[in-house]
């Protein structure tokens, strides 16, 4: 952290001088103190932010492949004359963190034909536009990476 604002230091000042660079470490240091002081920053959480970067990415990926999928399925749907079956699914999620979990329900939200409309400790309420939909909702491959992805984080606040 205290590179980095060590570096945002420097591509402001546009230049490079011996003072310029002294004040910016002395700046950059006194800035990460305060950082991990008073606003509960510790370098042990950006390693695991850091760690967690390959799977945010196959996280997003997955999201956007189910997205185009679910865009796929949505297809018949509209141009067929046949009416949707809406129905409400109710399942209970195995992710301990609240963050994942929202992580899970907003997942489900930007898919298209499914809303999470409910979302309490770990019980998720999911509106599907048509039965067909709701098949295998409890187990999706977003919740399986979530839960890989929590387990990273265990393993990181163990050590």
């Amino acid at each position: 952290m205290a590179v980095l604002f060590f570096a945002l230091w420097m591509i402001l000042n546009g230049r490079i001088t011996l003072e310029i660079v002294l004040f910016g470490i002395v700046i950059s240091g006194l800035l990460y103190w305060f950082c991990v002081k008073f606003l509960d920053y510790s370098p042990r959480r950006e390693w695991q932010a850091i760690r967690l970067i390959p799977s945010g990415l196959k996280y997003a990926w997955t999201l956007l492949c189910e997205i185009v999928k679910s865009n796929l399925a949505m297809l018949p749907l509209i141009y067929s004359s046949r009416k949707p079956e809406p129905k409400l699914v109710t399942f209970k999620t195995p992710l301990k963190r609240k963050s994942t979990r929202c992580i899970l329900a907003n997942s489900i939200t930007v898919t298209p034909g499914t809303i999470s409309v409910y979302l309490e400790e770990d019980t998720l309420t999911v509106h599907c536009l048509d039965t067909a939909m709701a098949d295998g909702i409890e187990d999706l491959e977003f919740q399986r990476q979530l839960l890989k992805m929590e387990q990273m984080l265990e393993e990181g606040t163990k050590k």
